[in-house]
């Protein structure tokens, strides 16, 4: 696994861990949203071990788990928080594409 594919996964499992605790403090409120970030975290983290293995099934999961937790995170700040910061969630949907962005790279290079 290359320098890459290291950062890579790490990054992914961080936001992973991120979308967890999401899904957490949200699951009493809202278990719809809680879900959603839940889902994101499953991606991310399958997606990771694809990465691991250098499976190209990871430069698809990594990107959808992504942009299902920017989601999640909009949808939380919009139901729960009642309270949208848009640079908040451009700092994130920026993350979520810079992590996305490693993943692929790791896989096809």
């Amino acid at each position: 696994m290359s320098a890459i594919g290291v950062v890579a996964l790490v990054a992914a499992l961080g936001y992973a861990v991120v979308n967890a605790f999401g899904a957490w403090a949200v699951v009493r409120r809202r278990s719809r949203v809680a879900a959603v970030f839940l889902v994101a975290a499953a991606l991310l983290t399958v997606g990771a071990v694809g990465l691991a293995f250098t499976s190209p099934s990871a430069a698809v999961l990594v990107p959808a788990g992504a942009l299902l937790a920017s989601l999640a995170s909009w949808w939380n700040a919009r139901l729960v928080l009642r309270r949208f910061v848009p640079r908040r969630h451009a700092l994130r949907a920026v993350a979520g594409a810079v992590i996305a962005a490693l993943a692929v790279v790791a896989v096809y290079l």
